[in-house]
């Protein structure tokens, strides 16, 4: 059967994931902002963007500016909608190939580095990953959860997913332990709400440091606790007792990076 290059933006909802013709192959990037910033992607030779679907008036604005093999497909808005699966009022998208995981073995140079054994919001890995490279972290070592490739993820991340290193695993807790015996004086450091936790002001992070945030509905369970060196919990005013696992990310990476 014929390749469609309008098949990458079918049922647009289902983009990134089990579901959609696509999976694995590519993913898309949305809106200008984010299109523009893939194609510069693209002329670096930082990923291999496929093509890009725009309107006719959208298109206008990118002649001479795609990288060299990238196609330009145009459809009018009301088409384009259809094509998507609903009302799309952006104009223009872009379908890249998914790059290459990282090398297993290069985790071990991160020095700053955010875990994440368990989320189920495609938007707060969105979030915590434009978070973590914005902050300059290493990179994130992720279990199990949305992949960092559905369109709701790359879209919250304005680009997070291709700029930092993601190693996925099915057993994060295992590779964080080969991580830490790298290098000694390295240390695990739990965000969590308990009363052994310190206060994430008070907190000074080792030279090598790995943040292990929990899923948003129940944080880390108690075994996963006593794997870490240590707990951290933000201050909050009176009446509040918790952040969203995104929010709370950001903070502490944020205390991360203060002791680099």
């Amino acid at each position: 059967m014929a390749f469609d290059p309008w098949d990458p933006y079918r049922d647009l909802r289902f983009a990134g994931t089990r579901e959609h013709p696509a999976y694995g192959t590519c993913f898309i990037a949305e809106g200008r902002i984010l299109v523009e910033d893939l194609l510069a992607a693209g002329r670096a030779g930082q990923l291999k963007v496929v093509s890009v679907a725009a309107t006719t008036t959208a298109a206008l604005d990118l002649q001479g500016r795609l990288p060299a093999d990238t196609e330009l497909l145009t459809m009018e808005p009301a088409a384009l909608s259809e094509l998507a699966g609903f009302p799309f009022h952006r104009g223009l998208m872009a379908c890249a190939q998914v790059p290459a995981p990282p090398p297993a073995e290069a985790l071990h140079a991160a020095r700053r580095l955010l875990v994440l054994p368990r989320l189920y919001d495609s938007e707060n890995l969105g979030l915590l990953l434009r978070s973590a490279a914005a902050l300059g972290l290493d990179g994130v070592l992720a279990g199990p959860g949305p992949g960092q490739w559905t369109r709701r993820t790359v879209r919250v991340s304005m680009g997070a997913v291709w700029r930092i290193p993601v190693w996925r695993v099915e057993d994060p807790w295992e590779r964080l332990a080969d991580w830490k015996t790298a290098e000694p004086g390295s240390e695990v450091v739990a965000a969590a709400l308990t009363e052994a936790a310190e206060d994430a002001r008070l907190w000074q992070p080792a030279a090598r440091c790995a943040l292990v945030m929990g899923p948003e509905d129940t944080g880390l369970e108690p075994a996963q606790l006593a794997r870490c060196d240590r707990a951290v919990a933000i201050a909050m005013a009176s009446g509040m007792d918790s952040l969203n696992v995104a929010a709370a990310g950001a903070i502490l990476m944020f205390r991360m990076t203060e002791f680099r």
